[in-house]
C-alpha cells in the first residue's frame, strides 16, 4: 500500500491547486492520499474531479474552521470517519487534524498538520501532549499517523524535537527518510513531515520526494506552491500478529 502526504502551501486561504499537481500525483501514484495545509473552496473544483480521475474516489477533509488550515484525505477504499478528534487548544487544533477508517485495508489514518506554535510554546508542548495521548489510543490497532508535524527530531526539547524519540518509545515506527522536506528562507533543510506506523505495519520503502516526472514539488522562495517535498510511504502488514493471520495491506 502506497500512502503520500504533502503540504500544499494554501496559508489558511483558498488558493488554486496548481495545474501540474494533478501529473505529480499521478506519478506518486498514491494509494491513499493526505494533503495538509489545504483550504477548499472554487477554485479547487477541477483539482478535486482530477484526483477522482487518478481513482482517489473517496475524499474526507478535517472540520471547517473560518480562516484555518485544513487536512483532505484522498484513497482508492471506502474511507470512514474515525472518532479520535483534538480538543479545542487553539483556533488552528481541530481543523488541522483527521481520523479515518479504512475498512477494506483493515487500517486506520491520522492526517494531520501540526500548528506553528512556536512564538507560544505552551500550546505548543498542549498539542504535542494531545497527540501522544492519541497515539497511545491507536497504538494496539493497524495505524499511521503523518502528514506536517512542524518540527526536526534534530531540534531541542524547547521546541518538542524530543517528542519523536517519546513516540518511538510507545512502540511507533519511525518511518523518517533522509535528505529534507523543507527548507527555510536560508535555505537549510528540515525533516518537518513525517510518518509513525503502528508495529502491525512493515514500512518497506519512506522517502521524500521533491521532483518527480520533470517536476518540482518544493519550490523555494518562489511564486509556486506547494513548499514541501512530498513524503512516500510503502507498506505492507506482518503476515501474523499474536499467532494469528491477518489480511495483507496491497
Amino acid at each position: 500500500m502506497r500512502l503520500v502526504t504533502w503540504n500544499v502551501n494554501h496559508r489558511a486561504r483558498p488558493r488554486p491547486v496548481p495545474g501540474w499537481v494533478p501529473e505529480v500525483l499521478q506519478a506518486l501514484a498514491p494509494d491513499v492520499l493526505v494533503l495538509t495545509e489545504y483550504v477548499p473552496g472554487p477554485p479547487n473544483g477541477a483539482f478535486r474531479a482530477s484526483l477522482a480521475s487518478l481513482g482517489l474516489h473517496y475524499i474526507a477533509l478535517s472540520p471547517d474552521a473560518p480562516g484555518e488550515n485544513r487536512v483532505l484525505v484522498a484513497s482508492r477504499s471506502p474511507v470512514v470517519e474515525g472518532n479520535i478528534r483534538p480538543p479545542l487548544i487553539a483556533p488552528s487544533v481541530p481543523s488541522n487534524f483527521i481520523h479515518v477508517r479504512l475498512p477494506d485495508q483493515c487500517l486506520e489514518v491520522v492526517g494531520m498538520r501540526m500548528p506553528d506554535y512556536s512564538k507560544q510554546p505552551p500550546v505548543r508542548r498542549a498539542c504535542w501532549d494531545w497527540l501522544e495521548q492519541a497515539a497511545g489510543t491507536l497504538a494496539g490497532r493497524p495505524s499511521v499517523i503523518l502528514g506536517d508535524f512542524n518540527a526536526d527530531p534534530r531540534y531541542p526539547k524547547s521546541r518538542c524535537g524530543d517528542r519523536f524519540a517519546r513516540l518511538e518509545a510507545c512502540g511507533w515506527q519511525h518511518a523518517l527518510p533522509g535528505g529534507a522536506s523543507y527548507w527555510t528562507p536560508r535555505g537549510r533543510g528540515v525533516r518537518i513531515d513525517h510518518a509513525f506506523v503502528s508495529y502491525h505495519v512493515s514500512v518497506r520503502t519512506a522517502c521524500y520526494v521533491s521532483k518527480i516526472a520533470g517536476l518540482q514539488l518544493a519550490h523555494r522562495n518562489g511564486p509556486g506552491i506547494p513548499d514541501h517535498a512530498a513524503l512516500v510511504l510503502v507498506l505492507e502488514r506482518r503476515a501474523a500478529l499474536g499467532g494469528r493471520p491477518r489480511p495483507a495491506i496491497k
